[in-house]
């Protein structure tokens, strides 16, 4: 067997058809790991891939596939990132883990658990985990090592629900069976009289969502839940929530996945559910919902559910699904239950395997590293750079950076080393070039400074900035002819770069001053010492920092 990596949009969605037949095929498959799922939800995420296994033979279709996803955070104590591997679906998926074919669980859990021992993570989440319970025991057996301990990571809950436990109904083939056979008879008759009331004509409907109702209909379930749940998850995570979870409902609408009924009276809303619809699996899947918490009856969760229920069996479904957590309200509809688990696994040592970042991770660590050193927390900003180079030995940006520290703290000799070397490295060769000259301006090297900005000059005639400090250079090199050509010609430049308009009327400035200098009697022997190294002005020029590439 081998493992191939998708990850890539095109990558993924030429392995549709061959997902779709072994998501068909794994009983134990639900809906967050299906094909169309994942498809919406990785592309608003970043650094996802797919551990896809198949046999050696050239052109053998895939028999298993693992959704994964890397998640880097900064560890406060140490100043240093570390990654986290978690579920293709976190956090929004209920169900997570990987889809096989039968008769290669063992094969998939054997080659997933190798390739992920060979990655650079200290912590692996297999949160939301589905399947039955031997397929996490085998998991934890095979990625368990002396590197690596484990403990369950099931989430608390402030009032004492489970979340392992999911409810589902099996639904029969009748109506009348289901409410026979799964509900007491208390619940019973008030169910029938709650939907003879909706059937009837007392001022009670419900409505599905539809392009033209979608916004409005999901605003209403929204609004119902933040009310709700602000108190207890505070505005800014609730607000966070509705954000992420109406763009995920939105996706499902789209691709025909998602069925959002709204119980009204009158004009007035009462409650709201969003099912999310399993058509390869016959499963409606009950992810949110919303209610008027003052209307009393009828009961707008029994209404909806109720008239899901019937709806789902009417159109052949076998399962109606409420998900993670074991609420009273879900066992009243006959619910039983599914179990699924939370393991985390932890390196011992508390760093990445390997002592380095993961390769996905790297440019995500190198970016927080010039965010760190551009909001002036240079001290972090090293040592993220100087984690950066740890992983990537060759990694000419965060050189660049530990350069420019060194020149901003004035260091100068061993700056100009380092960006010399650089410089014969680097593809984008314009930001190093220009703190080169901005180093050997500092160290009065003058006339290397003028050929330095002047090749820059050459190479990006745009670069106003540059064009300027070449006469700066010339003039502090007592190079005044040369100095006034270059600063006369920066006049006839027109650029919609606004960066350069400060340069501009500095070289004016400058252009000016020094041709009254040359108008002088003696003027060259008048110059003070130093040249006219004032008219490079903090304002417009020394202090202004290029960006990092």
């Amino acid at each position: 067997m081998r493992i191939d990596v998708i990850d890539t949009v095109a990558g993924f969605e030429a392995v549709r058809d061959n997902w779709d037949q072994v998501y068909r095929d794994d009983p134990d498959s639900q809906h967050f790991l299906s094909w169309t799922w994942l498809k919406d939800f990785l592309s608003h995420r970043g650094r996802w891939f797919v551990l896809a296994l198949r046999e050696r033979e050239p052109d053998s279709t895939y028999v298993a596939f693992f959704p994964l996803r890397l998640v880097t955070k900064l560890d406060a104590q140490s100043g240093l990132f570390y990654d986290e591997m978690v579920m293709g679906g976190n956090y929004s998926a209920d169900y997570t883990g990987f889809i096989v074919m039968p008769g290669y669980e063992q094969n998939a859990i054997s080659g997933f658990a190798a390739y992920l021992k060979e990655q650079n993570w200290t912590h692996l989440r297999l949160e939301h985990f589905s399947g039955p319970p031997e397929r996490r025991e085998k998991m934890i057996l095979a990625l368990q090592g002396p590197l690596v301990m484990f403990r369950d990571n099931t989430p608390t809950s402030h009032d004492n629900i489970d979340n392992r436990i999911c409810p589902v109904v099996s639904l029969p083939d009748s109506w009348e069976d289901y409410l026979e056979q799964k509900m007491s008879s208390h619940t019973r008759q008030k169910l029938r009289r709650f939907l003879r009331k909706l059937d009837g004509d007392e001022g009670y409907r419900i409505t599905r969502a539809t392009p033209e109702t979608i916004d409005r209909d999901l605003t209403i379930l929204f609004d119902f839940w933040r009310k709700r749940w602000t108190g207890r998850k505070g505005e800014e995570r609730t607000e966070r929530l509705i954000t992420s979870t109406r763009e995920m409902l939105m996706d499902c609408f789209r691709s025909g996945t998602l069925d959002l009924p709204v119980f009204w009276c009158g004009e007035q809303p009462l409650g709201v559910v969003a099912n999310i619809i399993d058509h390869a699996k016959k499963t409606i899947l009950f992810y949110i919902t919303g209610r008027d918490e003052d209307w009393k009856t009828p009961s707008p969760g029994l209404v909806l559910h109720g008239y899901s229920i019937r709806r789902a069996i009417e159109d052949g479904f076998r399962f109606y699904d409420f998900l993670r957590g074991n609420e009273p309200y879900k066992y009243v509809f006959g619910a039983d239950e599914r179990l699924i688990s939370y393991t985390l696994f932890r390196t011992r040592d508390g760093g990445n395997l390997g002592g380095v970042l993961h390769p996905r991770s790297i440019s995500y660590v190198y970016q927080q590293a010039l965010d760190m050193y551009q909001k002036g927390e240079k001290g972090k900003a090293e040592t993220v750079f100087k984690q950066v180079l740890q992983s990537s030995p060759d990694h000419v940006g965060a050189e660049f950076g530990l350069a420019n520290l060194l020149f901003d703290r004035g260091k100068l000799t061993e700056a100009l080393a380092a960006y010399l070397a650089l410089l014969e490295r680097s593809n984008e060769p314009l930001p190093i070039a220009l703190r080169l000259g901005d180093t050997q301006l500092a160290l009065r090297l003058y006339d290397d400074a003028a050929r330095t900005f002047h090749r820059i000059g050459e190479q990006a005639p745009h670069v106003v900035q540059a064009r300027y400090k070449e006469g700066v250079a010339l003039i502090a090199a007592r190079r005044l002819t040369e100095a006034e050509a270059v600063l006369a010609a920066i006049q006839d430049i027109h650029t919609d770069d606004t960066s350069a308009v400060p340069y501009t009327q500095l070289a004016g400035v400058a252009l000016g001053r020094l041709r009254q200098h040359n108008a002088e009697p003696a003027a060259e022997e008048q110059m003070p010492k130093g040249g006219m190294m004032e008219l490079s002005s903090k304002r417009g020029g020394e202090k202004r920092r290029p960006r990092l590439h």
